[in-house]
């Protein structure tokens, strides 16, 4: 068959139409039909000039190669996590992962992602679906729960930093839970090393929160310890201790544990708001390859006095067993351990306690246990501690034991002690009622633990109630502690803060106060909390002042805790008043 060329042209542009259209139709019809939607995030209802104006306020956006980070989440620092952003990677990185609480307790996994894209001012940051469902075939745990990441602003929040300072990037969303397994979260972070080892990791956390100046100060130094060390075995007060221990155990496998900070702050430290309940703090920057910084620390809160009996017995019934401690669970949370002195014995007895003499206290066992959730270890060296016996202690110390809760010292013993091996600490607790106790068992037993080379910490139960001022026969107590060999001292008893003091360069606080009661006087209703970090070369003492009233302790603000620190230091040593208008001490000592 002949054809011409002007038929033969015809022929072919007719099948090439054919073959497009159906190309076409074809690819139309799998787009509508086979291929799953994307699911669209939004960043939030802040404006596009928002972005704008932080980023283009970046001044620094010389690339570090940096393939791990810290960002808060909280737009008030949006500037800073521009800048922290733009510094890391190298620009041309195609895949980022964040690492996200759960904030609103989402989803049913304790780890989830989802698949999608989110829109942002320079364009949609889309998900990397391939690696996301290599990471969820790999990890059981994992699962695809699209819902959480409608609200969680962990996420949408920086993406459109993300999308500006990593064009070219895709994106690995990953929100933890808290209640993540320590192997949940190692197996995570082995599974993103071997699937995304050149990923950019970026961890999402905002640092403490609700807290005024002068605790927050403490605990954010304490998370800074762990962020340079790469690790801590306590709970940071922060909003993702399961997504910093996995960031953690990616830098370990990478070796990526040489931290750079870029910024410090806080919504109260920037003006941003004047109620420490609204205050947030924020702690950025990023990790580059090397060992971390490998200073051993160990952090401790002191608190004073806990009487769960009488009025607050009553307000215990009326409002649930947590509501001691409802005003103070941030505050206490962020250390190794937390301190206390337990003012009384536990039995499921009725209560008998009065107004008047004589006080005799029990305490609901089910007080104990909610107590055990802010509290670590309690001392039972003092007045109240047999006020229905021996066989009463006993039973105290039995109940303690099952709640899993240490304890050390008792109404007439000195022993047992309570002993600390950790981080490279080897510290111990000492306990000493002086009404029951005698001085030359204290003497002795102090020297036995500082001969171990032991940082010995004595909690004495001494002074004259409701006497703000240290007396001279504590002062005398105080001198043969240290003389055995004491390193630091915080007493309890007189329901009121005392002076602080220095003896012998030993530094002695000489009481806290109440902590849970419910006296009614003005001077016992503001006690203080004693943080305190050790590091290998130096003792950090930070004081903070809380309100006691109706047993239940309430942190004072700043303005509050600034006239506490002034009338503390006019009844302190000289030598610390000029410290102590701060409520800090920072003391050489060689570990």
């Amino acid at each position: 068959m002949n054809l011409s060329k002007k038929k033969i042209a015809i022929v072919m542009m007719t099948l090439a139409t054919a073959g497009f259209l159906f190309g076409f139709g074809y690819s139309w019809f799998q787009d509508h039909f086979f291929k799953p939607p994307v699911h669209l995030y939004s960043y939030g209802d802040t404006a596009e000039s928002f972005y704008d104006k932080a980023n283009d306020a970046v001044t620094n956006t010389h690339r570090s190669g940096a393939r791990s980070g810290i960002v808060a989440h909280h737009l008030l620092v949006a500037e800073k996590i521009a800048e922290t952003l733009a510094q890391m990677g190298t620009g041309w990185d195609r895949t980022v992962v964040v690492l996200s609480p759960n904030h609103f307790d989402q989803g049913s996994s304790a780890l989830q992602t989802t698949i999608g894209a989110w829109k942002t001012p320079y364009g949609n940051l889309e998900v990397d679906e391939r690696a996301v469902n290599k990471l969820v075939k790999h990890i059981a745990e994992l699962q695809i729960e699209p819902d959480t990441f409608e609200k969680e602003h962990g996420v949408a929040g920086i993406t459109p930093f993300i999308k500006k300072w990593f064009p070219h990037a895709k994106l690995v969303p990953l929100v933890i839970h808290e209640s993540a397994t320590p192997n949940e979260v190692k197996a995570l972070a082995k599974q993103i090393q071997s699937m995304l080892p050149n990923a950019v990791v970026i961890a999402s956390i905002d640092m403490s929160h609700n807290l005024p100046e002068h605790i927050q100060i403490f605990h954010d130094e304490v998370t800074l310890r762990a962020i340079e060390n790469g690790e801590c075995d306590c709970e940071l007060e922060i909003d993702a201790n399961a997504v910093l221990q996995t960031l953690f155990a990616i830098n370990d496998l990478r070796g990526t544990q040489n931290w750079h900070r870029l910024y410090h702050g806080s919504s109260l430290s920037v003006g941003a708001t004047n109620r420490f309940q609204d205050n947030t703090s924020h702690i950025l920057g990023y990790f580059k390859p090397g060992k971390p910084e490998q200073e051993p620390f160990f952090s401790m809160q002191f608190v004073g006095d806990v009487m769960l009996d009488r009025g607050v017995r009553t307000k215990i019934q009326q409002n649930g067993e947590d509501y001691p401690w409802k005003e103070v669970t941030r505050f206490l949370s962020g250390t190794h351990l937390t301190i206390a002195n337990l003012e009384g014995p536990i039995g499921e007895q009725d209560s008998v306690a009065t107004e008047t003499p004589p006080f005799n206290f029990i305490f609901d066992p089910a007080s104990i246990a909610v107590m055990r959730k802010q509290v670590d270890v309690v001392s039972l060296a003092n007045n109240h501690s047999d006020d229905f016996g021996s066989e009463t202690e006993l039973a105290t110390q039995t109940a303690l034991y099952q709640l899993g809760m240490n304890w050390f010292g008792n109404a007439h013993r000195v022993k047992p002690v309570y002993r600390i091996d950790q981080e490279g600490f080897a510290i111990s607790l000492i306990g000493y009622h002086q009404f029951g106790t005698s001085i030359e068992e204290l003497q002795q037993t102090i020297q036995e633990e500082s001969k171990q080379d032991r940082f010995v910490i004595v909690y004495p139960h001494w002074g004259n109630e409701y006497v703000q001022s240290p007396q001279d026969n504590q002062r005398v107590l105080a001198k043969q502690m240290i003389d055995a060999g004491a390193d630091l001292i915080i007493g309890s008893h007189p329901h009121v803060v005392q002076g602080i003091e220095m003896i012998d360069h030993v530094p002695v606080i000489y009481s806290l106060g109440n902590f849970v009661f419910d006296q009614g006087f003005d001077q016992t209703n503001v006690g203080m909390m004693a943080g305190v970090l050790l590091e290998h070369d130096r003792v950090n003492i930070q004081l903070s002042p809380v309100s006691t009233v109706n047993g239940q302790p309430i942190p004072l603000s700043d303005k509050q805790a600034t006239s506490f620190f002034t009338e503390l230091s006019k009844r302190s040593a000289p030598e610390l008043q000029e410290d102590l208008l701060d409520g800090a001490l920072t003391l050489p000592y060689e570990f």
